[in-house]
């Protein structure tokens, strides 16, 4: 796929992100781009791996679960914010992603933002073959990472998520992220710890932790990995998932670079080793 190509696609995505509180017309999608109707709509289900329509509708529904746990807007009030015209349309079509109505969701209150704004790059891996690359939250764990002296990241990777996509659809794939983080969540949550799931690729999640032991962080480590072994049922499909986790600590010193770097890498030697694991950097 040509740059020129990607580069496309990311004003696409630049123009749904500056209207989602807007009523959005498929064709000015479009013309942003400068491609025919038919060419935009394979080339952004091939990028991303989902429709445009279903990118909108996940990033509403991401925004408003924000919106559910830090603000005091009504449910109604959040409804018509992101283009829905009626309290039961959105209610029905937010349980349909989530599992749980808004009204439970804010209940638990518990909010990763499981489908992030995404940035496209484009970059060649030795050999000349092309890859894209979508970062979620880079910003954010950059900043994180500058706000905190010292402590320890954690990239936590769905193994085999691949082939959840290409064996139950991108539906079932969605599903297993919201409950994936919701497990991190819920874990988080019984710790006492006042940090977020960040997700920052396809299949990755970081945890941010300062003030924390190395033992303290392997312990949590070993919970996150036990908290996946229940089965993860949706409707009809049962699935059992493992992840793999990469451990590196930080200090204001380091290069936020490196530190991602470095985290990523362990993850990887996890995986490598067998998955169903973590590793230190």
């Amino acid at each position: 796929m040509e740059k020129n190509t990607i580069i496309r696609i990311q004003k696409a995505i630049d123009y749904i992100e500056d209207n989602l509180y807007e009523n959005i017309n498929i064709e000015n999608i479009v013309k942003s781009t400068f491609m025919s109707k038919s060419s935009f709509y394979i080339l952004f289900s091939d990028v991303l791996g989902t429709t445009v329509k279903d990118y909108i509708r996940k990033r509403r529904l991401s925004l408003s679960a924000y919106d559910l746990i830090y603000t005091d807007l009504n449910i109604l009030d959040i409804a018509i914010k992101y283009q829905y015209n009626a309290y039961e349309s959105y209610s029905r079509t937010f349980k349909k992603l989530f599992g749980v109505s808004p009204k439970k969701y804010r209940e638990k209150n518990l909010y990763t933002n499981v489908f992030p704004r995404i940035l496209l790059s484009y970059y060649n891996l030795l050999g000349g073959d092309k890859m894209i690359n979508k970062e979620m939250n880079k910003e954010v764990i950059f900043q994180k990472l500058k706000n905190i002296a010292k402590g320890y990241i954690l990239d936590i990777d769905i193994d085999h998520f691949e082939n959840i996509n290409q064996n139950y659809g991108y539906k079932i794939g969605d599903k297993v992220l919201i409950e994936v983080s919701q497990r991190i969540n819920n874990l988080l949550k019984n710790y006492n710890l006042n940090t977020d799931v960040i997700r920052i690729n396809a299949d990755e999640f970081a945890v941010i932790l300062k003030d924390k032991s190395i033992e303290f962080i392997q312990k949590l480590s070993k919970d996150i990995i036990e908290s996946m072994k229940n089965d993860f049922v949706f409707e009809d499909t049962s699935l059992n998932l493992t992840v793999s986790i990469g451990i590196s600590d930080f200090t204001v010193e380091k290069e936020s670079e490196k530190v991602i770097q470095d985290v990523k890498e362990a993850m990887l030697s996890a995986k490598r080793n067998g998955k169903n694991q973590f590793k230190m950097a």
